[in-house]
This record gives structure tokens, C-alpha cells and sequence, in this order.
């Protein structure tokens, strides 16, 4: 990994390690570059290992480069016929403009898409990449040298996540059971659902404060080896937590999950104590196929390594999708012009355009570049109004367009 890392000139560094109740937290980050990665386990050599594995899976799949202005960040991109009549419904097409389906990255004006693979027949359908980077961030994305592992390991994600989801939305209880992890505030648990998930969960309880994490595997125990690194990733105490609620409607608001993907110490509802209504069933998973649901993915791959992109539509999104209308994330791209080529336009009208825009958004990330120094769009505008504006990117921003 570090070879395959070195042949894209990155270098990565250590900016923190941690060792909390007998786990190892590293975070690696790109020299000259904003490109970050955690790994966890049992040793420091089995957390820089996940860290390693994390950037390159990052790398490959794109993801790292989805924030910015970028042409040709997808080779295999087309402005073509996208999805099928299935899908078309399920994401709701016929309510959505063409400007829900324009991508971030490209100067385009166009709706490009990317390849996909239906697992079941190995038809390829086109999904729109604004699609793809407003509703599913980097669930379902895994990277390993074996093919085969790289795309359970891609699954596995999803499947962890979607029970993660049902049961913090759904406010329910898990069965406790047995075992070596338990502690006095810890607590190993049978997140089954009734035997329909291969998932195991650990939680930190103390007062009114609870932090739950998950873990997909067919195996039992690493099951519950991923749940509680991921209960301790990247912690050196139990301070930053989350809480208890007894209002469901807050639990399932679209925010609070969003906090659980990202940090995973949003709100929990106080269901979670009782008992619960779940059974502990012997453990019999044979594969991670636990959904009667279409998969499409994306493979890569360079030299000896894999990565993948699984989407399961209904199961894998991370956001909802009144995102695509409501908060989408490409919003940006449609002043980026004004921005960058200032100097065309009569200052007032640009003005006039920002008008509705938040003053304190930071205007670099706005529009998908890293300035010299950053700028908010109030700045820019005082700037403007000035004569005073002078805008120069970045030198990491200069290397992100060289790496592409």
C-alpha cells in the first residue's frame, strides 16, 4: 500500500495515536494534501494498516477528490440515457431538475454519469455522479488486494450502517449477552435484528450518556471485534459522547443520524434500555447477500489492489434523498464562474447574486478550490466593492489538479 501510495507521490504522515482501553487509533494524513484516514485494532501495526488501507480505498474510488473543481475526475463519465425505469422512480426523478443533476465537480452544464454493474445480470447502468456524491458519501466504498474481499468488505459496510440506522431511527432495545468485553459501562450486544443481519453492537453507558457503534461480520466474533473498535477509534476518554432522549422524532431526524454516520454520538432513545423484544438465535451467516435488493457497483482497480463502490437503492443511502432539492451539495458550482472569472462581470451583478447566500461560508469550499488565503463570501464581497480583491489558489489545490 505505501508503494501504491508512493507512485501517486503521497506521502503519508502520523498526526495522532492513541491507545485507549487496550485499542490503537491512528489517523494518517497526506503530506501537502487534505487527505485524511483512521485506522483501529489490536496492535499499532493492525490500526496503521486500516489507516493505509482507508486512504488508498479513498484514492481509487475518488472520493478524496469529490469536493473540488476538477474536470475529468471520472474518465468513464457520460452525458447519456441514466438509469433505468426502476430507479428513475425510486429516486423520484420526475420531481428533480436538471440542476439537481449536475455534478460538483465539472465545468460542465451537462448531467454526466458513471458506470455501475448490476450484480445479478452484469447489465450496466449510468448513475448520476451529483447522485451518487449527494446521497451516499463513502458508504459502501472498501478497498483490499483480494477482489472478492474488497467487495464484502464494501457490503459488510452497508450493512452495518443500515441496521446502525433502524436501530437508532426506530428506537429499539438489543439483546445483552455474555462476554469477555463487558465491563462495568461496556456492554456486547446481539444486533441480529432476529438472526436477519450478520451485526454485533457495543455500547459506553454511564449516567445519561451512551455511545453505540456497530459491526457487520459472518464471523461472530469479529463481529463484535469491529463493533467495539469502532466504539473506541480515535477516543483517549469517554468524554464527547452522546445522550439519551425520550422524543423519537428527534432520534430519527435526518441531522442526528448524520451525526451518528460521521462521529456516531448523536441521540439515543431511551427504548434502548429496556428490555428487549429481539431474540439471540444461533449465529449461521454464510454471506453478506442479506438484502432481497437490486446491487450495483463500481469496481477499481490498480495493479494487485481493488476497490469498490456497492449502492443498494432503498438500503445504502447515508442522506435523504429531498437532498438532492433541498441541500445539494453542488450548489456551489453555479457561482463558481462568477467567482473565479470576476473580472468579466460588473461587480453589482455578482453582488447581487450572492445576496442569498450565507456572508460566513467559507467561499473556497463553496465553489471547490483552495484559496491562498481563504476567503468568506462576505469578505469577497467587501473585497469587491473595494477594488481590492485578489485571488490566488493554493499550492495543495495545484497539487490536487495535477494528481487528477
Amino acid at each position: 500500500m505505501k508503494n501504491l501510495l508512493a507512485k501517486f507521490n503521497i506521502e503519508p504522515q502520523i498526526i495522532d495515536e492513541y491507545f485507549f482501553n487496550n485499542i490503537y487509533s491512528i489517523t494518517l494524513k497526506a503530506k501537502n494534501l487534505p487527505f485524511f484516514s483512521n485506522g483501529k485494532g489490536w496492535s499499532t501495526e493492525e490500526a496503521l494498516l486500516g489507516a493505509y488501507g482507508e486512504m488508498c480505498e479513498r484514492l481509487l474510488t475518488k472520493n478524496y477528490f469529490e469536493d473540488y473543481y476538477l474536470d475529468n475526475l471520472y474518465p468513464d463519465a457520460k452525458n447519456c440515457n441514466f438509469l433505468d425505469e426502476k430507479l428513475k422512480k425510486f429516486y423520484q426523478i420526475d420531481n428533480l431538475t436538471k440542476e439537481d443533476l449536475i455534478d460538483f465537480s465539472s465545468s460542465s452544464e451537462e448531467i454526466f454519469s458513471i458506470p455501475f454493474k448490476k450484480l445479478n445480470s452484469n447489465k450496466v447502468i449510468y448513475f448520476p455522479i451529483n447522485l451518487i456524491q449527494n446521497l451516499y458519501a463513502s458508504n459502501g466504498m472498501a478497498f483490499y488486494p483480494n477482489k472478492t474481499k474488497a467487495f464484502e468488505n464494501a457490503l459488510s459496510e452497508i450493512i452495518e450502517r443500515f441496521v446502525k440506522f433502524e436501530v437508532i431511527k426506530n428506537g429499539y432495545s438489543l439483546p445483552k449477552i455474555e462476554h469477555k468485553l463487558n465491563s462495568e459501562n461496556i456492554q456486547i450486544y446481539d444486533a441480529s435484528l432476529n438472526r436477519k443481519y450478520p451485526v454485533m453492537a457495543a455500547s459506553y453507558i454511564k449516567d445519561n450518556n451512551i455511545l453505540l457503534s456497530f459491526g457487520c461480520d459472518i464471523n461472530q466474533e469479529k463481529a463484535i471485534e469491529k463493533a467495539y473498535f469502532e466504539l473506541m477509534q480515535g477516543r483517549k476518554n469517554f468524554k464527547d459522547i452522546g445522550e439519551f432522549s425520550n422524543n423519537l422524532d428527534e432520534v430519527n431526524d435526518p441531522f442526528n443520524l448524520e451525526t451518528h454516520f460521521i462521529s456516531s454520538n448523536g441521540l439515543i432513545h431511551n427504548n434502548f434500555l429496556k428490555n428487549s423484544n429481539f431474540e439471540i438465535k444461533k449465529w449461521e451467516f454464510k454471506n453478506y447477500l442479506v438484502f432481497d435488493k437490486e446491487i450495483y457497483y463500481k469496481k477499481y482497480n490498480y495493479q494487485n489492489f481493488y476497490a469498490y463502490q456497492v449502492i443498494i437503492p432503498s438500503i445504502s443511502e447515508i442522506y435523504p434523498l429531498d437532498d438532492l432539492i433541498y441541500n445539494n451539495k453542488n450548489q456551489g458550482k453555479f457561482y463558481r464562474n462568477l467567482v473565479l472569472n470576476y473580472k468579466n462581470y460588473d461587480k453589482y451583478e455578482i453582488i447581487e447574486s450572492f445576496e442569498s447566500l450565507n456572508p460566513y461560508i467559507d467561499l473556497g469550499k463553496f465553489i471547490g478550490v483552495i484559496f491562498k488565503t481563504p476567503i468568506t463570501i462576505e469578505k469577497f464581497i467587501q473585497n469587491l466593492e473595494n477594488n481590492s480583491l485578489n485571488l490566488e489558489f493554493d499550492e495543495t489545490y495545484k497539487k490536487i489538479t495535477q494528481l487528477i
